[in-house]
């Protein structure tokens, strides 16, 4: 039964989907992650998926199952690569089945349960707070003691720092007693957050950045709970009004989510009001089950971005997105969506179409790769028209690595050519720019020598480890290029310029070349 429902779950999931949520930059880095081993622990229970994934430190991730949206303790805190690498390690079906496990306890012996909850109480018995909030209705006397304990806590940092220390002490009282704090102490506690923040320095450090998310969340979790009226709405405008530092925008992304909305549809122009974001208040609504109103901004609004506004749409209905998209021209979301599904054709009809009716994409190196990508899978009979125009807009737009590729697959010289005296960066990076002079070494040796002879030259007074292992790989070009003699002076001129650059020199012997210093000069062997 277990394997079947996960086998449904994961049949309504794919890399696509996942992508289409994170965005191809955050899914290519999480799939990264996940292919190296780094998700350590994958625990899949009820509709979520829990996990710790590896990266700078050992982050605790969860996902939702039902819109893939994650949370993490990283300083994104939220849709990060760390989530995409825990789907991607649930995908492959290696994790631990939490509600297996759960059935078995359903139907264990009285004795057996004992002995369990023995050996968890023993290894955290902050357990047994958790086992009381959910037995035992509180007396007048504990609202009370949680209500001064909230206080003291807020006072506490009033003259002080408010550190991670304190955010995870706080985040945990409230995750226990939360339930139990009504509506009122939880609007004063974000009252005081926000009007003391700069005494405590606002949760924020240079290091991990804001960290206070957990807190906020989690107030935002009790709040929705409660039985709320329109005053609580106004009060809670109030607040966010005096927050200056928007330290309150985890609790209104909070109220969005599958988990939350369903509980604020009755005060759906309370929420509107509360979102500055047009784009979240579309989710809020898809996510309270107000489908038409959704559907009726989408097609009105013009506050929204062509991304926005599609990905949008596509949750409601993927049909009705698709002619939305077509009727408005937003070709890139459409070039974007037909390449997830491999419609190469598509693709390029759609590439045509802005062509031809002169709408400009986005500019996005990513959405271009995948026009180039379609092009050369689909082949069709104007592709060296559609090519030679692909790297007009890329040249303009300074994508120098992608005008490189479709120089190479139009075995265009004279178009190389344009890209020689551009300066590797962000936009032409190492790799592209070494592929073009090698190319270019052989067709012409003397041009490239030198071409390759500046660029080590700027690779190494960059200092740093990439270059100087961009400039190692010019050194040896420039071996296939010159005379045996030719080269090994080169070699020794460059020695006198960089002889400090240790770094430099320890990877030229790493290559097998052999060489060393002997006074003010250097000996290869």
């Amino acid at each position: 039964m277990f394997l079947f429902m996960a086998s449904i779950l994961k049949r309504g999931m794919n890399e696509l989907k996942i992508k289409r949520v994170y965005g191809d930059e955050v899914f290519h880095r999480g799939k990264a992650y996940f292919k190296e081993g780094r998700v350590l622990t994958a625990i899949r229970f009820k509709d979520r998926v829990f996990g710790v994934v590896a990266g700078t430190d050992r982050y605790v991730t969860s996902v939702r199952l039902d819109n893939l949206i994650s949370t993490c303790t990283c300083p994104v805190r939220w849709n990060c690569k760390h989530g995409v690498a825990l789907l991607l390690q649930f995908l492959s079906g290696n994790y631990v089945d939490g509600n297996r496990i759960m059935h078995h306890l359903e139907n264990a012996e009285r004795s057996e349960l004992l002995k369990i909850l023995k050996s968890l109480i023993e290894g955290d018995p902050m357990l047994l707070l958790n086992i009381q909030q959910t037995r035992v209705e509180p007396s007048a006397e504990l609202r009370a003691s949680i209500q001064r304990q909230i206080k003291e806590m807020l006072q506490s940092i009033k003259s002080g720092y408010a550190d991670e220390n304190f955010v995870n002490t706080f985040t945990k009282f409230i995750k226990t007693y939360g339930d139990w704090m009504d509506k009122d102490l939880i609007l004063y506690t974000l009252e005081s957050l926000v009007k003391s923040c700069e005494e405590y320095g606002y949760f924020y450090d240079y290091y991990n950045y804001y960290f206070s998310e957990e807190i906020i969340e989690n107030l935002c979790d009790a709040f929705t709970k409660k039985s709320l009226e329109t005053s609580d709405f106004k009060r809670l405008q109030k607040i966010v009004e005096e927050d200056e530092y928007s330290l309150l925008e985890p609790f209104l992304v909070r109220m969005v989510t599958p988990k939350n909305a369903p509980k604020l549809a009755k005060f759906s122009d309370h929420v509107k009001e509360l979102l500055a974001n047009a784009a979240l208040y579309v989710e809020f609504l898809i996510n309270a089950g107000k489908i038409e109103e959704a559907r009726r901004i989408l097609a009105e609004s013009r506050d929204l971005s062509e991304r926005e506004c599609f990905n949008l749409y596509l949750r409601i209905n993927e049909t009705e997105a698709l002619k939305l998209a077509k009727e408005r021209r937003y070709y890139s979301s459409l070039i974007r969506y037909y390449h997830e599904m491999g419609a190469h054709e598509d693709v390029v009809v759609t590439f045509r179409s802005a062509l031809r009716e002169k709408v400009k994409l986005e500019h996005s190196p990513e959405l271009y790769e995948e026009v180039f990508a379609s092009i050369k899978s689909c082949k069709p009979v104007d592709s060296e028209e559609l090519l030679r125009k692909l790297f007009d807009i890329c040249f303009s737009s300074e994508y120098y690595s992608l005008c490189v590729e479709i120089g190479f697959e139009l075995k265009d010289l004279k178009m190389l050519d344009r890209l020689l005296d551009k300066k590797a960066d962000y936009s032409f990076k190492l790799d592209s720019k070494l592929k073009l002079l090698k190319y270019l070494s052989i067709l012409d040796p003397e041009k490239a020598e030198k071409r390759l002879k500046t660029f080590a030259e700027e690779l190494i007074d960059e200092k740093k480890d990439s270059a100087y292992e961009g400039a190692v790989e010019c050194v040896l070009t420039l071996k296939e290029v010159m005379g045996k003699e030719e080269w090994a002076e080169y070699l020794k001129e460059l020695y006198k310029r960089h002889y400090r650059k240790d770094k430099f020199w320890s990877k030229i012997r790493d290559k097998g070349i052999k060489v060393r210093k002997k006074g003010d000069n250097l000996i290869i062997f």
